[in-house]
């Protein structure tokens, strides 16, 4: 439908037919056989033909279409040097296609770090994953099993599949998971790309008639479109998917040569690390969208936001890719997968967890289901259907699947790309001159200034940092002059983001996870007077920072984060606008008495947002019932924990330390009573000022970790300062003092 909207100039006819019949999620135009006289109809005709053909999109109207079989296959191990020289690594991996024969878009699926061998714990009722083993020798001890870490996502791949989809879940346990890190390489996430470029080739072979192993139950001749190809990767899985199109589209990569043609449509990212490699990792040219657990215990500074910063700068993508970011308040960062048994976090600040200590969470699940799976079935296949692509836009509401559950904030862009946007301040010029080069007006705030945003977005995303005490003041963002306006006819929306920051007395009632925070906004033209007013509340909540914490005897600590959400308000919403003549923004601080937020990224785009206006919040949060809070032992344990430092050892670096430019190299041994969960986010070592991220398990336990620096930086070090380890959002480990003395015993 978007298709023959385009062509003929007429989404604000379709958009108002939505209004119209407001009756859900989605609504479509039964019109789909008519696109040779759509464009003669009159206005008023299309209107009517809209309405008395409304009706609700519901998930229920998409039923699925096919019968899905599945099987594993899974190739002996050996020595990869496409992948890795280090260790050897293996072709694992789980689908599911349709019963039925024909070519259908393919979705692989990447699971994040985790460890490989699991016990039963008759106790706790679940499966406890608390060794390595299998990332090295292939083989667990007796009385522990293989960790399936890629199964944990079947009740995403065969609903998936059921809609027309072959899917393949990538088991990466083998020389990837918990394995050491690299120079340049620290969570090995490009050797998960090139792991998945593996698999891509073998699927590609099969594809075009080689036999496939016994063990997968039939064959893949034919079956796969390899022009449709969406991703999806959790956690350390997100980044490495990213890294498999980086190196797909590398100059000189041997990929398209060994695969074939491959057409990466869209990746969808839940929890993702970011930064882990030498690499800056982005999603350019793919439909792209990151779940963020709002109380993730593990990537607990959801730094998955990062690479949304960076897309926004990408003003050069060859066509127009929606990117969208996607909260979920009281969801954790474990239990996206079922496989993973035990929570990341203990508790929440600032919202309701949706999980109890262990088994999983149905509830997660859910955002999960009503969020990947229309993504996939809007941006990726033959037969696509971009109505279920506007739950990702925030100016629409979202439908009772998800708000029944909790409550979302959400970003996005429509497409980055400069044909589509008409960039006002992005605040990336001195205090006071916006993006277009013209003076910016403020009046009644106690502070505005142009800077870094928030410490959990991007290096390289610009903010202004806005705070009053009284309400009244304003600041105003110009493109244009007093005196000549712009001419902004070709553009259909306003688009802007915003954060609220909490400290002092600010925020009101803590109690509140949706915050307090609203504002007037109005457009101004040259010669005319300011546009009538709408309320920031009239179209979106403004969530207050929240995140994961833990409680440790009488010590607590609460992670807090700070993340921007997109207000997009159509054009039209504002009477007495003129927009052949357009001088800028005016937000008008007059009904919240005082608070203090950043602004970003305040646009006009071309893509009309939704002309209704929407409740004062989305949803309403739930606490986990006793159906999704499984009555279970909570493993909290209150002995003292013994940290010791148990060695510093001085060496020649190895053969991958020595080609990154290594010489001699100083490794820190620590060892805990309290083990060194496997998570996502890199162990860290923090000595004074110092942060050494480049790490190792030296068996197949977790309760030791050594850390490798080379011989300079540790003669910087200084020595009495503390030692710390920090894992996410762990409670840290201490280890007293360092005694650079103990390098020579």
């Amino acid at each position: 439908m978007k298709r023959i909207i385009n062509g003929v100039d007429t989404m604000e006819v379709y958009l108002l037919s939505i209004s119209l019949c407001h009756c859900g999620e989605y609504f479509r135009l039964k019109m789909r056989h008519i696109n040779s006289i759509f464009r003669f109809l009159p206005i008023a005709l299309v209107v009517l033909l809209a309405v008395s053909g409304c009706s609700p999109q519901t998930e229920s109207e998409f039923t699925p279409r096919f019968t899905v079989i599945d099987g594993e296959y899974k190739l002996p191990a050996s020595i990869d040097p496409l992948v890795t020289s280090a260790l050897e690594t293996e072709l694992w991996g789980h689908v599911w296609r349709p019963a039925a024969g024909g070519a259908y878009p393919l979705v692989l699926f990447l699971h994040g770090n985790h460890n490989t061998c699991g016990r039963f714990d008759p106790d706790l009722g679940i499966r406890i994953d608390d060794r390595l083993d299998y990332t090295t020798t292939g083989v667990c001890p007796d009385g522990y099993q293989v960790t399936p870490n890629h199964r944990g996502y079947d009740y995403l791949a065969e609903s998936l599949a059921s809609y027309g989809y072959v899917v393949v879940s990538i088991n990466a346990n083998r020389g990837v998971n918990q394995a050491p890190g690299e120079p340049g390489d620290m969570g090995l996430n490009l050797r998960r790309g090139r792991l998945v470029l593996r698999h891509l080739e073998m699927l590609a072979r099969w594809n075009s008639g080689g036999e496939v192993p016994h063990s997968l139950g039939f064959q893949l001749t034919g079956l796969i479109n390899f022009a449709q190809v969406g991703l999806m990767g959790h956690s350390r899985g997100g980044e490495g998917m990213r890294a498999a199109i980086a190196q797909y589209h590398d100059p000189d990569s041997p990929w398209p040569g060994r695969i074939g043609p491959v057409s990466f449509r869209s990746l969808f990212e839940i929890a993702p690390v970011d930064g882990q490699t030498g690499r800056t990792l982005n999603a350019e040219n793919v439909f792209w969208n990151v779940l963020l657990p709002a109380c993730d215990g593990d990537v607990s500074d959801l730094q998955g936001i990062k690479p949304f910063d960076r897309m926004l700068l990408k003003t050069g993508e060859t066509a127009s890719y929606r990117k969208s970011t996607f909260q979920v308040f009281g969801a954790n960062h474990n239990f996206y997968n079922t496989e993973w048994q035990e929570s990341d976090a203990e508790n929440c600040s600032g919202q309701t967890k949706l999980f109890p200590a262990n088994v999983g969470s149905p509830k997660q699940r859910e955002t999960a289901i009503h969020t990947l799976i229309p993504f996939f079935r809007s941006n990726t296949g033959s037969l696509r259907h971009p109505d279920l692509a506007l739950r990702f836009d925030p100016s629409y509401p979202l439908p009772s699947s998800l708000t029944s559950i909790t409550t979302y904030a959400r970003g996005y862009s429509p497409a980055p790309r400069d044909f589509e946007n008409f960039v006002i301040d992005s605040f990336d010029r001195p205090t006071g001159t916006s993006s277009r080069g013209v003076q910016n007006l403020s009046s009644g705030l106690t502070q505005y200034e142009h800077g870094q945003a928030s410490l959990n977005q991007d290096s390289s995303q610009r903010a202004a940092a806005v705070q009053w005490s009284n309400a009244g003041g304003f600041l105003q963002v110009n493109a244009a002059w007093s005196g000549s306006g712009v001419d902004a006819r070709g553009f259909k929306s306003l688009e802007f983001r915003v954060m609220l920051r909490c400290f002092g007395t600010l925020c009101g009632d803590p109690s509140d996870p949706t915050g307090d925070l609203d504002f007037s906004i109005l457009l101004a033209s040259v010669g005319a007077p300011l546009s009538k007013p709408v309320a920031l509340k009239s179209r979106a909540v403004v969530h207050r920072p929240c995140g994961t914490e833990f409680t440790w005897q009488s010590f607590n600590r609460a992670i807090n984060n700070e993340l921007f959400q997109t207000i997009r308000i159509p054009l039209s919403a504002f009477p007495g606008f003129r927009p052949a003549n357009f001088q800028g923004v005016r937000f008008f601080f007059d009904h919240t008495a005082a608070s203090s937020i950043y602004l970003a990224d305040v646009r006009l785009t071309r893509t009309l947002a939704a002309p209704t206006i929407i409740a004062a919040t989305d949803a309403t949060q739930s606490q986990a019932d006793s159906t999704d809070a499984v009555q279970v032992k909570e493993q909290i344990s209150e002995k003292p924990e013994v940290n010791e430092i148990k060695a510093i050892r001085t060496g020649e670096a190895g053969a991958a330390l020595r080609s990154a430019g290594w010489g001699k190299t100083v490794e820190i041994e620590v060892a805990s009573t309290r083990p060194f969960t496997a998570t996502n986010a890199l162990p860290e070592l923090h000595i004074g000022n110092r942060i050494i991220a480049l790490s190792r398990y030296p068996s197949g336990t977790i309760d030791r970790l050594i850390f490798t620096l080379d011989e300079f930086q540790f003669r910087q070090l200084q020595d009495g300062v503390a030692v710390t380890v920090r894992i996410g959002g762990k409670r840290p480990w201490n280890f007293g003092s360092l005694d650079k003395g103990m390098a020579g015993k």
